[in-house]
């Protein structure tokens, strides 16, 4: 059906994968005594974009804040490496732009972006890993969903790099080391399209994130609700059940990486989705 077993979320738990051939994604936190029951059906890890409520920020302007972010990242990949013998990916979200949260502010530099993710590389490349890095989620908070989206002042809003297709593509180029890729996640890409008033060009914005080709090597596959206010948020919704283009799901299904199913509500819809994609 695809090129390689699709994965489930980590939640589904053990007797799910196994019932339905499925692999997974380890979580942000590895908790021993629950990633052990499945560490053998771990292909890629989730690494964190956060502790507790303080966000991480690899491209901080904060010598400090960025260093121990660099750090928690850097021991999350080597702890993954240890603990999952089959893995093969460590996907990351890449840094804010601007995050303001608890009083705290964080202000991301483009260029301590790129130097922070070698360094990563450098560190998953030890263990033979790929880095993939996801794009990220539009915020809309705050936002009533009769504001139309030409009517929301972004710079208002907190804001990573990464959202749009075309920066996402080119700080993987800038990067540049043979162990860096790239995670697609829809839902995410959704919340960015809704930023365009008409429908067709959010379709259009959608499908300019496949113009990464090769370079893209792991998938969230997630639905969102093109069509309606309620994709400006993160829905992970099933796919098949969204109304993100068939010809978009179609392509992400041939895909040459690792398709993960980043969301799991029930033995029935996953039994339902998988139908869909059979067909696609």
């Amino acid at each position: 059906m695809t090129r390689y077993p699709l994965s489930i979320q980590f939640k589904a738990g053990r007797e799910v994968m196994e019932r339905f051939g499925m692999m997974t994604e380890a979580p942000t936190r590895l908790v021993l005594e629950a990633v052990d029951v499945v560490a053998d059906r771990v292909v890629s890890a989730h690494a964190p974009y956060s502790t507790g409520c303080a966000r991480l920020s690899i491209a901080d302007l904060d010598d400090a804040v960025r260093e121990v972010s660099i750090d928690q990242l850097g021991r999350y990949i080597e702890a993954a490496a240890t603990l999952f013998p089959n893995l093969q990916k460590v996907n990351m979200h890449s840094s804010p732009r601007r995050w303001v949260s608890g009083g705290r502010t964080l202000v991301g530099d483009y260029n301590r972006l790129i130097d922070g993710v070698r360094h990563l590389a450098g560190i998953a490349g030890r263990y033979g890993l790929e880095l993939v890095l996801e794009n990220n989620r539009t915020y809309w908070e705050g936002v009533p969903g009769r504001v139309p989206a030409d009517r929301v002042n972004r710079e208002a809003q907190n804001e990573y790099f990464g959202t749009a297709p075309e920066e996402w593509m080119q700080i993987q180029a800038d990067v540049d080391r043979s162990n860096v890729f790239l995670c697609l996640d829809p839902s995410h890409a959704c919340t960015y399209a809704h930023t365009f008033v008409e429908v067709e060009k959010r379709r259009e914005r959608m499908m300019a994130f496949l113009n990464a080709g090769e370079a893209l090597r792991h998938v969230h596959w997630n639905g969102n609700d093109l069509e309606s206010v309620k994709g400006r948020q993160d829905m992970h919704m099933c796919i098949g059940a969204d109304t993100l283009p068939r010809a978009f799901h179609r392509a992400v299904k041939g895909l040459d990486a690792t398709l993960l199913l980043e969301h799991f509500y029930s033995v029935e819809e996953l039994e339902a989705e998988l139908g869909f994609i059979e067909r696609l």
